[in-house]
């Protein structure tokens, strides 16, 4: 996929079951749309849990946004099927860890900071610069701090942002408050106009709720400045031609957003 002057690549890293959808989305009752728009989203009444980074690449520069799930072990509540498919799907893209020369991410979940070290505690992406909002590393290593944050948010020199930042020509970051202190998620723009694309972090970690936004997802930290978020993008991102990026979209989380039938739809592409 290409954007202007950035070709964007997605990167699957794990597949599993999350949890049950009555406890993940408390305030959403009636998912039969959306089981039928999202089919590989479901198992039965679980779910179905992507975990997908983008590989942007821009000026010789090549960015990583996100680094996944991680490998095997790192979580304690979840073990998904499919795992630790980050550094074969680099390589299938013919990059090495080495050549990454970013490495930003949307917030420091879990599956977000999976493979910023490797087995032994040492940076997977040795010469990259790693790239986060302060207010996102704060509550890591504070009142976020978790079992994982010793192997994937200790060993790091982050580089820490306060809002909007250039990583790469056509490539930067912005503030998308609610799902964790310091959100952020990344435009992506056709140098001169004409083209636009955007990786949501985990505004919507399910496209339900860009037609429900002022449902509630249980992993949100904040979660009316998730709802102010997602109904601010929605003017932006809905039947604009924008791509639309999360990582927990299905069918490897490029789509478009559309208004079909007086619903708010995500249409892989």
């Amino acid at each position: 996929m290409v954007v202007g002057e950035v070709q964007i690549s997605s990167l699957p890293d794990a597949l599993g079951d999350l949890g049950e959808f009555d406890e993940l989305f408390p305030t959403t009752t009636d998912w039969d749309a959306y089981r039928e728009a999202y089919p590989s989203s479901f198992n039965g009444s679980r779910f179905r849990f992507p975990v997908v980074t983008y590989l942007l690449r821009s000026g010789g520069r090549n960015v990583l946004v996100d680094t996944g799930a991680g490998p095997r072990g790192l979580w304690d509540e979840w073990d998904p099927e499919r795992a630790a498919e980050l550094p074969d799907a680099l390589a299938a893209q013919g990059a090495e860890p080495e050549e990454v020369d970013v490495v930003f991410f949307t917030h420091l979940h879990i599956d977000h900071v999976g493979w910023n070290t490797d087995d032994h505690g040492r940076p997977f992406f040795p010469n990259a610069r790693y790239v986060v909002h302060r207010d996102a590393l704060a509550f890591a290593r504070g009142e976020g701090r978790r079992t994982h944050t010793p192997r994937t948010i200790d060993p790091i020199e982050f580089e820490e942002l306060d809002g909007e930042a250039e990583l790469a020509p056509g490539i930067t970051t912005t503030p998308l408050p609610g799902h964790y202190p310091g959100h952020m998620g990344v435009r992506i723009r056709r140098l001169g106009g004409g083209g636009e694309a955007f990786v949501l972090g985990d505004a919507a970690a399910h496209p339900m709720l860009f037609d429900r936004p002022a449902d509630t997802f249980a992993s949100d930290v904040d979660e009316a400045g998730s709802i102010q978020t997602r109904e601010r993008l929605l003017p932006e991102l809905v039947d604009t031609g924008v791509l639309v990026l999360c990582g927990h979209f299905p069918d490897g989380g490029i789509g478009r957003l559309l208004r079909r039938d007086g619903r708010v739809l995500w249409t892989a592409v």
